[in-house]
């Protein structure tokens, strides 16, 4: 029996890698130098890929114009406007002075509950990514237009509700035990990015070792495996 999420990655694994390459290593959040810029290294992912989504859906509002669509006209403008909303909300956030950001030292299990809420703003801005080709294909065949803009809408809300928990986590550690439980399929699949990434950044250290080491190399790539990193 094959499983679902295996076989929709294989089909869009650009995608998939996008959306894991804007995850920060764990390098990252240990740093407290560094961990806002690795938030918004996240954020601006997530930004960008939704504003790309907003852009396929207004292709998808003008297909349904000329194909007479238009008793889906609202439903969908509402949706693209959530999308905006949210896209820029994630873009434009701002924190306090408290919380992970500033905190002197990150602990294992904050890290932990972290990194599964970054993974899972990954799934959830993926899910909404497959919703949008769902509703392409519904305008295509011109048939469950409603259903396939109602699913989009409420992904959207759980991206938008699992993005405001972590944000609330961000600022209050406490907030951190809202942390998702995230697809293993998922966990798997950031983990192999970063041994992947972690593997290339070993070979590039190994071939310039004469070269200085750039502090840039500490925040970019994959996001490390949690219990597998060198700074224990």
């Amino acid at each position: 029996m094959t499983n679902p999420f295996v076989d929709k990655a294989k089909e869009n694994m650009g995608t998939i890698e996008r959306l894991l390459k804007g995850l920060p290593i764990v390098r990252g959040y240990v740093d407290k130098d560094l961990r806002r810029e690795a938030d918004y290294r996240l954020r601006q992912t997530i930004a960008s890929t939704l504003e790309s989504e907003k852009q396929r859906m207004y292709s998808l509002q003008k297909k349904l114009l000329k194909g007479g669509g238009l008793l889906y006209m609202d439903d969908l403008d509402s949706a693209i406007t959530r999308v905006q909303k949210l896209a820029d909300r994630v873009k434009t956030a701002s924190y306090g002075f408290a919380g992970l950001l500033d905190a002197v030292k990150i602990q294992e299990d904050q890290l932990d509950a972290l990194h599964r809420f970054d993974v899972g703003l990954a799934a959830r801005t993926y899910e909404v990514q497959t919703a949008v080709d769902e509703l392409g294909s519904a305008v295509e065949a011109k048939s469950g237009i409603g259903d396939a803009i109602d699913s989009l809408t409420e992904k959207l809300a759980e991206l938008n509700r699992l993005y405001d928990a972590r944000h609330k986590a961000v600022e209050d550690p406490d907030a951190l035990d809202a942390a998702p439980v995230v697809d293993k399929e998922w966990m798997d699949a950031a983990d192999n990015a970063a041994a992947s990434m972690e593997s290339a950044d070993t070979s590039a250290a190994s071939s310039d070792a004469a070269e200085p080491a750039d502090a840039s190399e500490e925040k970019d790539g994959f996001f490390k495996r949690i219990f597998d990193r060198d700074d224990k």
